[in-house]
């Protein structure tokens, strides 16, 4: 019985993966799946959104997302948290500031595997190639935002948007006050991800338990099927930073 209740929510889940991967290379089938569910459809880009902000999980999105409200209030629409390529799409079809986040792909997919443990690394590999790949097409029309860099001056990230799209959004300030405030609100999302109490493989901010269960995956990303994706991946990451603005 054991065996089973443990198989089966694992294959439930692969099966919702590899159903989704097609939709998430999809424009317009995406966004009227989108549509359908109210959660996603009330971060989904519409034309009064003021930002999008978008990328492969584990990137940085909840932690931008934080300072970007810090900095600019709760009341401008964010489009974010979706991560499907098609969203990035989306928003540049409808003309919005998008901010597309991206991480070196080793370490983002070794903690999204501690986030979803029903993907194998291949699962999650092809994950990040899908996303990057399908947004390639709209880099003219989006900030990339690197994982070191917005993690440590979004504010700098958030002045490249302004010039990018004659926008005004307030610079994130990272003082000690704000990083608190931006992390406390990090905890909130994801309390109202799981139903109220912070999970640490969940929650978008460093983890001591996170890292632990990083460094027992890595082996899996060096069998040779995953290891060959992974060199893609890290072509196509290589590929975004040189999109990234410099900053002074």
């Amino acid at each position: 019985m054991t065996a089973v209740t443990t198989v089966l929510p694992r294959l439930a889940d692969r099966t919702r993966h590899h159903v989704r991967r097609p939709l998430a290379r999809t424009p317009y089938l995406w966004d009227a799946a989108m549509r359908v569910r109210p959660d996603k459809n009330a971060t989904l880009a519409r034309r009064d959104t003021a930002i999008v902000i978008e990328g492969y999980l584990r990137s940085g999105n909840t932690f931008s997302v934080a300072a970007f409200q810090i900095a600019n209030g709760s009341q401008p629409h964010v489009g974010r948290h979706l991560h499907g390529a098609p969203h990035v799409l989306r928003a540049a079809r409808l003309g919005l500031p998008t901010l597309v986040l991206i991480r070196q792909p080793r370490d983002a997919v070794l903690s999204y595997l501690v986030r979803r443990a029903t993907l194998t690394p291949h699962d999650a590999v092809l994950e990040y190639l899908d996303f990057y790949r399908t947004a390639w097409p709209a880099r003219d029309s989006f900030v990339v935002g690197p994982f070191d860099r917005v993690t440590s001056d979004f504010g700098a990230v958030l002045e490249q948007v302004n010039q990018r799209f004659g926008t005004s959004f307030r610079r994130y300030d990272p003082t000690p006050e704000n990083e608190a405030r931006a992390f406390a609100l990090v905890e909130e999302m994801n309390r109202l991800e799981t139903g109220g109490e912070v999970v640490e493989s969940l929650v978008g901010r460093p983890s001591a338990e996170r890292s632990r269960r990083k460094q027992e995956l890595e082996a899996l990303l060096d069998r040779p099927r995953t290891a060959a994706r992974l060199r893609d991946a890290e072509e196509i990451f290589h590929r975004y930073l040189e999109l990234a603005p410099a900053i002074p």
